[in-house]
């Protein structure tokens, strides 16, 4: 089999040069559309980014597939590792690769030509979840920051200001997951006795409904829906947030990344570093175990299926509240 090439984005030419090796480069988008669920958010973009890792690695290795040896997948890793890239999105990298060979083993075309999964040997172990210092919460104080400058710009009248407004309080009031708030569609809200009802689709697959019993969640929702000229999209199949950074009215639905950029900057203005939109839900975690001193009831705030899960969830983020040490000081005659 021959080498593949460089790969560059405007490449229009054969990932490998061979008439085998161009099925085989085909396989990966195959393998990138079977691996992805039809009904996944955003589900374009997930395609384009694990196609993009696969090519990205053999482009590197620059080996044909049936080449590749665990050598090369540690050499890829610390590559990787060179570049600054987190232990969790290494494990993610090389997993896409892993699944691509998982594929390539089983379709009976093509799996003559692929001796063994080379990737089984070299794969990191997975990083536990929430142990990185990037995984934490906001502070009060630097939620209330956050939240100050993002109003400032929906009072000053710029609609996408009113839309990341409305947005920021929707993930800190409910802690929903990214996927889960920004893929909102009008028929999935209902407002009803000075309620809203959210109707989604969870982790996993089940569809629920959560209760915003806050003026100003909602009052922020309307007030942007109203600015944009789209006060009648409830009850429709139209996308809650949408793109507002072009001079014609637009339709298209805000991208997740977008908003995350747009958080970034509204934080730095605010004095706050480091920060990407699933930190809303580990603030909303931190908060709601804070106030309830409860696991399960903030496993149940959470949506979260494993109550293990929670509890690493919370001991990461939260400071445990001191309520022994009075009774330690009294029995120990300090007081």
């Amino acid at each position: 089999m021959n080498k593949i090439v460089s790969l560059t984005d405007n490449d229009e030419q054969s990932l490998i040069v061979s008439p085998l090796d161009i099925v085989l480069k085909n396989a990966i988008e195959l393998w990138a559309s079977n691996s992805t669920r039809p009904e996944t958010f955003d589900r374009d973009t997930k395609l384009l980014d694990k196609i993009s890792i696969v090519k990205s690695f053999f482009a590197f290795i620059n080996k044909s597939v049936g080449e590749i040896t665990p050598s090369d997948v540690e050499e890829w890793r610390s590559y990787l590792t060179q570049q600054g890239n987190k232990p969790a999105t290494i494990y993610t990298r090389i997993s896409r690769l892993s699944s691509f060979y998982k594929w390539l083993l089983s379709n009976p075309h093509l799996a003559s030509y692929v001796k063994y999964n080379p990737v089984i040997q070299a794969r990191p172990r997975c990083p536990r979840p929430y142990q990185s210092e990037s995984v934490k919460s906001w502070s009060d104080e630097e939620t209330k920051s956050i939240i100050a400058i993002v109003e400032a710009k929906a009072k000053a009248g710029s609609i996408s200001g009113k839309r990341d407004y409305a947005l920021l309080l929707f993930y800190l009031y409910t802690g929903l997951r990214r996927n889960e708030v920004i893929s909102l569609r009008g028929k999935d809200l209902e407002y009803k006795e000075d309620k809203l009802i959210i109707r989604y689709k969870r982790k996993g697959g089940k569809y629920v409904g959560r209760e915003i019993s806050q003026k100003e969640v909602y009052q922020a929702l309307f007030d942007y829906l109203v600015a944009a000229d789209r006060g009648e999209i409830l009850k429709t199949s139209e996308p809650i947030w949408i793109r507002h950074d072009r001079a014609k009215k637009s339709t298209l639905p805000l991208e997740s990344r977008a908003f995350a950029n747009n958080l970034k900057k509204y934080a730095k203005e605010a004095g706050v570093e480091n920060v990407h939109v699933h930190q809303t839900r580990h603030t909303y975690a931190r908060i709601v175990a804070e106030e309830t001193g409860s696991y399960l009831e903030t496993q149940e705030a959470l949506d979260h299926e494993n109550a293990a899960t929670t509890r690493v969830y919370v001991q990461r983020i939260t400071v445990k509240t001191d309520k022994h040490s009075n009774k330690i000081s009294k029995r120990l005659n300090f007081t």
